[in-house]
């Protein structure tokens, strides 16, 4: 019956969930997602874009593919530095587009990321239900889907959701396996570490992070006691073996056990070795490897893995508390988990990280979850692309897990305080209900009671205010008040000329327009210092009129009055070039 209960909930937040589908459009990265996901099934290749990883791409593929849906042609192009790479987006939208059924292959494409919350909702459940019994186990998951920002990123065809169900499931398999390090323990482990590294290569940061700390609670905390380690080494031994066998075989199946000689793979691999950041004598040996030219396994993981340090290196621009700085904010994830989580769970977890590392009767059992919170918060404080809470939804689980098990401990001394224990529980689960709920079904743009009022004062990039979906809600906006012509600059990867709109102009950088006008926040904000720091206030113009709507809460709608001598490019004036350092965190 409790098993029941849970069942219960999970459909109706799934219900929630796809009701998301009618209302929103294309998310920004989701036609990349996906024309990525349909090479590897059409082509069996994975050349287009190497990160993220194939698994949620080809999961959010599947069901376009199996409507009959094939990759489309991808232009190769040239940027300004003269690298070479694939115009993704465009073939995205064709993919989206095929045979004009728009919403049906874009809900096709949502509906492959399902399967991951079922598996995240699983772990919380089973691991809840070990460390605390049936009761709490329902409840933990009836907190986890209730968190905005879960069903913000499990109702969308992004590659960030599945880490966030497959880490919290290796880190489980992990404690499961420390327990008692069997063969078939030792096999779970290594397919939920592999799985974790294919769905998105985050997992190679945060994993190991994670499992340290877990591994020294273990050690300290009476569990290699309890598993007999020092009796059963050669059992531990060879669990690990078969852990990182399994895990190796995963992460290769990922890329459909492709080879390459390592020349084929990176232009020049010669001088990629020289630029790594490495010690003397550990270049020299690479060098010597470089030479012999080996065959690679999997080798777009490979090449994944080298443009994930690159992004990281190049200190792409990030926006926290209305500043924009290069190379992201140490407290950026912190504030994210601050102002996007709901309070009721902030609270929740604070208490239950504090129980399970300073009671009297520490279990590590009950310190995995809370230290493995506390390791990817520190681990995220170095961490240079801050481009949203979305990189870090694995965080979620783990919070839900350490939350209930400050709940239980309540619960259990009820009896001391039987009134209280009970408005306290039930004034904490009620208040994330009704917040999850009144935010229905905008989860996307969901900010807590701290920053709801002036969210884009807090967080604006990588999806944490701003994904594009409000860009149906403009063009009902748009016939409701019968506009038929308009400028628009929006944050959307949409092919606009499918999109229903009247005719309309795109607004480039400084130029000013009259009449009906739709921007998004983002650029009025910042301009396009998303992507680079030039342009800063090339739609700030648009500030110092008054909106005549706001449309969902990312899309601004002006009229300009008519004013011929404004309707011209203004060139940008030299203190705008790139934003000046107002803060003292720079």
């Amino acid at each position: 019956m409790r098993d029941d209960h849970a069942t219960r909930a999970v459909a109706l937040f799934v219900a929630a969930l796809l009701v998301t589908y009618f209302v929103f459009p294309q998310a920004y990265d989701e036609p990349a997602h996906v024309v990525c996901g349909m090479e590897w099934l059409d082509n069996g290749t994975f050349i287009l874009e190497p990160l993220p990883p194939p698994l949620p791409r080809a999961a959010a593929a599947l069901g376009p593919y199996l409507a009959g849906i094939r990759l489309p042609e991808v232009q190769l192009v040239r940027d300004k530095k003269g690298t070479n790479s694939y115009d993704i987006y465009p073939a995205g939208n064709e993919i989206l587009n095929a045979g004009g059924h728009y919403f049906r292959n874009l809900t096709l494409a949502r509906l492959g990321e399902l399967p991951f919350f079922f598996v995240a909702v699983a772990v919380v459940f089973f691991w809840a239900r070990r460390l605390y019994g049936p009761w709490p186990a329902a409840f933990a998951v009836l907190l986890f889907t209730t968190i905005p920002t879960i069903l913000a990123f499990a109702g969308l065809a992004y590659v960030d959701f599945s880490l966030g169900a497959l880490l919290p499931f290796a880190l489980f398999a992990f404690t499961r396996w420390l327990e008692a390090p069997t063969i078939g323990r030792s096999g779970v482990l290594g397919l939920a570490s592999g799985l974790s590294v294919i769905a998105n290569l985050t997992a190679l940061l945060f994993l190991p992070v994670c499992l340290i700390p877990i591994l020294i609670c273990w050690w300290w905390f009476g569990g290699r006691a309890e598993s007999n380690f020092m009796n059963d080494r050669r059992l531990f031994a060879g669990g690990l073996a078969v852990a990182l066998a399994v895990t190796s075989l995963v992460i290769w199946g990922g890329y459909r056990f492709s080879v390459k000689p390592l020349d084929q793979v990176f232009a020049k691999p010669v001088d990629d070795v020289r630029r790594l950041p490495m010690p003397h004598a550990v270049k020299q040996v690479a060098l010597k490897i470089v030479d012999l030219n080996p065959s690679l396994p999997a080798p777009a993981f490979w090449k994944g893995v080298v443009e994930a340090w690159m992004v990281n290196k190049e200190s792409r621009p990030a926006y926290a508390l209305g500043h924009v700085r290069r190379g992201g904010f140490w407290y950026f994830y912190w504030l994210a988990v601050g102002v996007k989580t709901p309070l009721a769970l902030l609270l929740l977890t604070s208490f239950g990280i504090a129980l399970a590392l300073f009671s009297s009767k520490r279990d590590w059992r009950i310190m995995a979850p809370a230290v493995s919170v506390l390791a990817i918060l520190a681990l995220a404080m170095v961490v240079k692309v801050n481009l949203g809470i979305r990189h870090i939804l694995f965080i979620y689980p783990l919070m839900s897990l350490t939350a209930i098990g400050f709940s239980a401990f309540l619960w259990e001394r009820r009896r001391l305080w039987p009134q209280l224990v009970a408005l306290t529980l039930l004034g904490l689960f009620g208040w994330q209900i009704v917040a999850s709920a009144a935010i229905h079904p905008d989860y996307i743009a969901y900010f807590n009671e701290i920053a709801s009022r002036h969210k884009d004062d807090y967080l604006l990039f990588g999806c944490d205010l701003d994904c594009g979906q409000d860009l149906w809600r403009l063009t009902h906006t748009l016939k409701a008040r019968g506009i038929t012509r308009l400028s628009i600059k929006l944050e959307t990867s949409a092919d606009l000329s499918r999109m229903d709109l009247p005719p309309f102009h795109v607004l480039e950088p400084y130029e000013r327009a009259t009449g009906w006008v739709a921007a998004s926040v983002l650029f009025t904000r910042t301009g396009r210092a998303m992507w680079d720091l030039s342009d800063p206030q090339g739609w700030a113009w648009l500030n110092a009129y008054q909106p005549v709507q706001q449309v969902g809460n990312t899309i601004r709608l002006y009229y300009i009055p008519e004013d011929p001598a404004a309707l011209h490019r203004v060139p940008p004036p030299h203190s705008q070039q790139a934003p000046r350092p107002t803060s003292p965190y720079y």
